[in-house]
């Protein structure tokens, strides 16, 4: 039964990172285009990986951040476990970017690559 769900797992990943490539251009084009004041400054961000672990799963993760406009994957800890993230409108604590993450990147993610 999981395998039959996977190609709608596989739709909604996709889907979703379609939503956010418009939503982060629109956010970015803001940036660029608006006044200078106003928006958060760009931040460097340690963002802990809950549950991806394999190499293929850690790449795939950092891809979908660095394919998102705004943002960009820098490093990926020795141990595997935190991935360096520049974001140019990440605000002063980063908490936003760390709970999208965690909350929608990372387990959309690893519900296509473990099916």
């Amino acid at each position: 039964m999981r395998y039959l769900l996977w190609p709608w797992k596989l739709l909604v990943l996709v889907t979703t990172f379609a939503w956010d490539l418009v939503d982060s251009s629109i956010q970015v084009a803001r940036r660029v285009l608006g006044p200078a004041g106003g928006m958060a400054p760009p931040c460097f961000v340690t963002v802990p990986l809950t549950q991806a672990r394999s190499d293929l799963e850690i790449a795939v993760v950092a891809n979908y951040i660095t394919l998102t406009p705004g943002t960009l994957t820098v490093d990926v800890s020795a141990d595997r476990s935190t991935l360096l993230i520049h974001a140019l409108t990440g605000g002063d604590s980063g908490d936003e970017l760390r709970a999208q993450v965690r909350d929608s990147i990372e387990p959309r993610v690893l519900e296509v690559l473990r099916p």
